[in-house]
């Protein structure tokens, strides 16, 4: 008996530690669809097929997302779906329709909507709850789903979309990617956990996508580099764009990218209006002046920050593996370098900057090349050991991440990178099909850098031209918008950073009193002259003021700006927003009906559905983003079903160890 008591410690031993491991932690492992038997099922899934209409004026889209969720099983279950938007998005409305009825949501603060969601689903009501997880990541629970069912969701959001290089760009991300998480950030948030599907497996639920694009000047092109479409031109400026979906193609596992162009490249900038009842809203695009090359620019120094963690493998490395091979090309003779690399841990070309010689360059080449994807995704210690390594004496330094963004630390992320600001600017550069947008962007904009976008190799070329322009000099410095005649409260983004991409100036606020009077914006060009650029209200109102979008786009980006200043804990692990972010930013939810980290919608269905015994609560699971292997995700399935009576995979193992013991004990 003792040897057997003995035999249980160690197995309860080494199954707590498998379970538990403090190392490298991916929050979102593959799955094994189960009853509440503990039979794997594949087949109850509650997502049925998503469908996006989009409506693109100009320069503000409109997206109507329709999620139909059915219940094919014999018994009640509550769906849990995770799903992206694009991290400009405004998020303004949502109605549940099931059994021919059809509830507008209510937008209340987070903790009063969850509450009544959860009272909904306790009285066996049918409800809908929509939160966001970031800025870019939502969650859709819907409660009571009896068998047979089928419960339309409809989510409504707002965008704006500002044209680079006089290319315009609507992404309509489709899945949200695992994310890594570790100790230092405390317990891992509930939505990360999703369950994903392995490597290759496509989502049975389908996914259909419509673009309505109209714009004030003439199209050159309208092109997909993500998926196929038909294109239809109705007009010299209006085209219809239809996602084309065959049969066993996965079209949900990567970001819908849609771009295109204005005649003689022109960009569609000017001035919105919105005249409310109690406040009035503007949206200003401002062309910047033309990118010119100073004849001085100054000695630079460049840490190259590159991930090789698990969910890198494959495509996403090799291609940051070509881009960096090539940055490394296009440096000024005079300029240094260093690259340090990350997973789990990190390693340093160099102690100290190298410099831009030939037999440098190809030592940096063998040090990339050797790089091995794995482990996990540690990218603060990475940014933390690239701020620490001495720079040149009398050279500017600029980091340069490269990463596919697969984390859910981003707060901290973005904390250390503005504490340091000082030393270093920071540009970033997300590569694959599905990148966390809201990394790669919150990183730049902590940085007062630029981020960059790759989701396929044929990308790099331009990329690498695109960072040699933008590195040399920003096209506007010193920004400042300033009026006359009228009176404006509210700018966002303020204060507005250097503008290092050939793109308009983007400019949201309010004005009060009558439609007259000037915004003037002014700031210090390519050559160190002084660039104006004034704009009339009263001729601006020759296009209307009814444009509704605008107020809650002003609101979005007021939060964003709120979500920015976060205040670090005692401890220094994870920053929070201060109470008075938390009260405005809640406030602002509430006053334009915009989903926020403090505000939810809710819709309760208040008929009754009679069944005995509570729902089960399911997961639905996200196909992994095209060339993401299962490197990214662990190796310990886990089942979907989340209130059901199914061990946990590794308490599975246990149990059945301590049985064939105990079977082994009862044999002697």
């Amino acid at each position: 008996m003792k040897v057997l008591l003995r035999l249980i410690y160690f197995a309860a031993v080494f199954g707590f530690l498998a379970a538990a491991s403090p190392g490298e932690t991916t929050a979102a492992p593959y799955f094994h669809a189960t009853t509440a038997s503990g039979e794997k099922s594949g087949g109850n899934l509650p997502l049925k097929s998503s469908t996006a209409d989009v409506w693109i004026d100009g320069t503000i889209a409109r997206i109507s997302l329709e999620q139909v969720y059915a219940n094919t099983g014999d018994k009640p279950m509550e769906a849990i779906y995770v799903f992206p938007a694009s991290t400009r998005a405004a998020v303004h409305g949502m109605t549940l329709a099931t059994g021919g009825r059809t509830i507008t949501a209510r937008i209340k603060e987070k903790t009063a909507a969850k509450t009544e969601y959860e009272q909904a689903k306790s009285q066996k009501r049918t409800a809908a709850l929509l939160e966001e997880q970031r800025p870019n990541v939502f969650q859709m629970s819907v409660a009571n789903i009896l068998p047979g069912d089928d419960i339309h969701v409809t989510v409504q959001w707002s965008e704006s979309i500002p044209a680079t290089d006089g290319t315009y760009e609507f992404v309509f991300p489709t899945v949200v990617g695992p994310r890594y998480g570790h100790q230092m950030g405390g317990a891992t948030e509930t939505w990360s956990a999703n369950p994903h599907l392995e490597e290759g497996k496509p989502s049975p639920a389908g996914f259909q996508l419509a673009v309505n694009l109209s714009t004030a000047l003439p199209l050159a092109e309208v092109k997909c580099t993500s998926h196929p479409v038909n294109v239809d031109f109705q007009s010299k400026s209006t085209a219809a764009v239809k996602l084309v979906t065959k049969t066993g193609e996965e079209a949900a596992n990567r970001d819908f990218i849609l771009r295109w162009k204005l005649g003689q490249d022109r960009v569609d900038a000017g001035l919105l209006l919105h005249k409310g009842e109690k406040e009035n809203h503007f949206l200003l695009q401002v062309e910047p002046p033309k990118r010119v090359t100073p004849d001085l620019i100054p000695l630079r120094d460049y840490v190259f920050v590159l991930d090789i963690s698990g969910s890198m493998q494959g495509f996403p490395l090799q291609t940051a593996k070509d881009l960096l091979t090539q940055l490394t090309s296009v440096l000024r003779p005079d300029d240094t370098f260093n690259i340090v690399t990350f997973s789990g841990g990190s390693e340093v070309l160099s102690l100290s900057p190298v410099a831009n010689t030939p037999a440098m360059v190809e030592q940096a080449r063998n040090f990339i090349t050797k790089q091995q994807s794995g482990g996990g995704t540690e990218l603060g210690q990475a940014l933390d050991r690239a701020f620490a390594l001495p720079g040149s004496e009398g050279r500017s330094r600029s980091i340069v991440v490269m990463t596919d963004g697969f984390v859910g630390f981003e707060r901290e992320v973005f904390t250390s990178i503005r504490s340091r600001l000082g030393q270093a600017n920071l540009f970033s550069v997300g590569i694959g099909s599905s990148v966390n947008r809201h990394l790669i962007e919150g990183m730049a904009r902590a940085g007062q850098g630029e981020p960059f976008v790759i989701t396929q190799p044929s990308e790099v070329n331009g990329t690498v031209t695109r960072f040699r322009d933008l590195i040399a000099s920003p096209v506007l410095a010193k920004i400042r918008v300033e009026a006359e005649g009228v009176e404006l409260s509210g700018i966002e983004p303020s204060p507005y950073p250097d503008l290092f991409a050939n793109r308009p100036l983007v400019i949201a606020g309010r004005w009060s009193g009558e439609a007259k009077g000037r915004i003037i914006i002014r700031g210090i060009a390519g050559h160190g002259e002084v660039f104006e650029k004034s704009v009339d209200l009263a001729e601006a109102t020759a296009s209307g003021t009814d444009h509704p979008a605008l107020p809650v786009l002003w609101a979005r980006e007021r939060v964003r700006h709120l979500e920015d200043e976060l205040v670090p804990t005692s401890d220094r692990s994870i920053p929070v927003a201060s109470p008075e972010s938390i009260r405005e930013v809640t406030a602002l939810g509430l006053t334009y009906q915009l989903l926020t980290p403090y505000t939810s919608f809710v819709a309760v269905d208040e008929t009754p559905r009679g069944f005995d015994g509570l729902a089960q609560t399911v997961k639905q699971p996200l196909p992994l983003p095209a060339g993401v292997s299962n490197s990214a995700i662990g190796t310990t399935p886990k089942p979907i079903v989340v209130n059901g009576s199914v061990p946990e995979p590794d308490a599975i193992g246990l149990i059945s160890l301590l049985v064939t013991l105990l079977a082994l004990q009862r044999r002697r």
